[in-house]
């Protein structure tokens, strides 16, 4: 699941009682898997997933979504009274709702949460990104950009930093919805701690979690005992890569593999756990870090231009891609418990982050952006 997944799980979990939504989607058990039932003024209508590729049949998705979706908002009398919002900035989502814009006259807001890096960036920074694919990717998206810049009568994205790569007229309709945490979900009192460090993320190059094992071999070197917990999944091919990097390595005793982990027992993890190694290298938010912060766990993650107005205390900020640097910093924290209780969040700050990041205010602020941009329309 990524992070456009949780924000609109969570979006519909807080919804005000009085607002009617339609979700439209070929993926109605990740509603449902999480808690999120047709009911009330609330439908989800499932949609027949495309048999193939999407990314070898592109148009062809996209034409297949735009039938049924169609036909779903007909059947629904979709239109100019309604807002639109797309989960994610990909195709199959934007091309669809672009057309149906044009003719059903809905007020359309899409989502566009991180923008691809241009090749020389990937490379200068050692993201790790296959440069030809994501050379593509990034020439796709400017596509897709200028669809979102044409008929989007807002923009949903996830850092303010990111307002000035859209238009005048997107910046001064953009809400920076930055993610949640769920904090009736975390446990009133913490565990012992069994892991001394958890990472939590998809398994995606984007999130470091390669060069995280690297890094972990060099705390393991100093601490044999040492254990990391590593919640997540990813593409089964590159799952298989990770653990065999960690055989070859010599860490799959060090390496305890969860899987996708989520709400309650998710939380009760990060409990047993003395802080969250966020290693993501190219990012704008990381609701994981938040997610850890208000569990009362430090953070060790790469200084982050994008990240240093989101996350400050509770956080040792390590320089980007120094993978030594990393390492000396979680040796650190594991062999001096003063310094661990000195980074950790007091319990003022975690009370603090906990009213900042709970999600009932971010869905507070996500459905007056969407009230405001239907009544610009009116």
């Amino acid at each position: 699941m990524g992070g456009n997944s949780k924000i609109i799980l969570e979006m519909l979990r807080h919804r005000p009682d009085d607002l009617e939504c339609l979700v439209v989607t070929p993926k109605v058990e990740t509603f449902t898997e999480n808690g999120i039932r047709s009911g009330g003024r609330l439908r989800i209508v499932g949609i027949p997933e495309f048999g193939k590729s999407e990314r070898t049949h592109y148009f062809g998705t996209c034409r297949h979504l735009y039938h049924h979706v169609k036909r779903v908002f007909d059947e629904n009398g979709v239109g100019q009274d309604d807002v639109v919002y797309c989960v994610s900035d990909f195709g199959v989502d934007v091309v669809p709702a672009d057309r149906l814009c044009r003719e059903l006259g809905f007020t359309w807001i899409p989502s566009f949460f991180l923008f691809v890096p241009f090749i020389f960036e990937n490379l200068k920074n050692h993201y790790g990104f296959p440069p030809l694919k994501y050379l593509v990717y990034y020439f796709y998206q400017k596509h897709i950009l200028s669809m979102i810049e044409k008929r989007g009568h807002g923009v949903v994205i996830t850092n303010d930093v990111d307002k000035n790569r859209f238009s005048t007229r997107l910046q001064e309709h953009a809400l920076a919805i930055y993610g949640g945490v769920n904090v009736e979900q975390i446990p009133a009192t913490r565990g012992d701690a069994h892991y001394d460090a958890v990472f939590c993320s998809r398994l995606h190059p984007q999130k470091g979690i390669s060069g995280l094992l690297d890094i972990w071999a060099r705390v393991v070197a100093e601490h044999p005992l040492a254990l990391l917990a590593i919640i997540g999944n990813g593409e089964p091919q590159y799952e298989s890569h990770l653990r065999e990097k960690a055989r070859s390595l010599e860490i799959d005793g060090n390496v305890e593999w969860l899987g996708y982990v989520n709400n309650e027992a998710k939380y009760e993890i990060y409990g047993k756990s003395r802080f969250l190694v966020h290693s993501t290298v190219y990012d704008n938010n990381g609701m994981v870090a938040a997610e850890a912060l208000c569990t009362g766990l430090p953070v060790v993650m790469y200084d982050l231009p994008a990240l240093r107005e989101v996350y400050k205390e509770g956080c040792v900020k390590v320089p980007c891609f120094d993978q030594a640097a990393y390492a000396k910093a979680i040796l650190r924290l594991l062999g001096d418990e003063e310094e661990l209780a000195r980074v950790r969040p007091s319990e003022s700050e975690v009370a603090r982050l906990r009213g900042h990041w709970n999600w009932k205010a971010r869905s507070d602020l996500f459905y007056e952006f969407m009230r405001s941009a239907s009544s610009r329309r009116t």
